[in-house]
């Protein structure tokens, strides 16, 4: 039971530097992060890249057209595929929207004058990154030997950096751009 509160405490940890990680200003384009927890029957993976390497831009969309574009691009993000004899069934997912990364779009707010919509855009064109969270419950975790990224397949020039948190301990290791199976032996 100590061994088990200590990974859950640990992957909260990792979880939680990922976040502060992502608040912070080391953004590098070309370079997504993961991380993959497994925490009893439970399986958690976490997913995060720069917008531009998702987008192409990291600018609000200007129109509806490219509104609908970048909710497609962003949906492209699909869920992970844990090894099918795991059983793992999704509990949840919280994933990237245009909404939740330009949560100020034009109608939504106005500008007295050109001066203040260009200070106003000057503040939102910071570097951005889409994160996505999913959460699943696996009945035959024992079974549980990889986790499949089949998105990455879209994003081909991502290098991806993975930290696996498990029962038989912790690993890190780096797929190369086209790889997307994280193994979990």
């Amino acid at each position: 039971m100590t061994n088990r509160l200590q990974l859950k405490w640990f992957g909260g940890l990792l979880l939680s530097c990922s976040v502060a990680a992502a608040a912070a200003p080391v953004h590098q384009h070309g370079l997504a992060e993961a991380a993959v927890v497994v925490d009893g029957e439970q399986l958690t993976v976490r997913f995060r890249a720069p917008l531009m390497d998702i987008l192409g831009t990291e600018q609000p969309p200007a129109d509806a057209p490219a509104r609908v574009r970048y909710e497609a691009r962003l949906a492209q993000i699909t869920a992970p595929q844990p090894s099918p004899a795991a059983q793992c069934e999704p509990v949840s997912a919280a994933t990237s929207s245009v909404d939740r990364l330009f949560p100020e779009q034009e109608g939504h707010h106005s500008h007295a004058n050109q001066d203040q919509q260009d200070a106003h855009h000057e503040a939102h064109s910071h570097h951005q990154d889409v994160e996505n969270e999913w959460s699943f419950s696996c009945a035959s975790v024992e079974q549980l030997k990889a986790v499949g990224l089949p998105f990455l397949d879209t994003f081909p020039g991502l290098t991806t950096e993975v930290v696996l948190l498990l029962p038989a301990g912790q690993n890190a290791l780096r797929l190369a751009p086209g790889e997307t199976r994280i193994s979990l032996e």
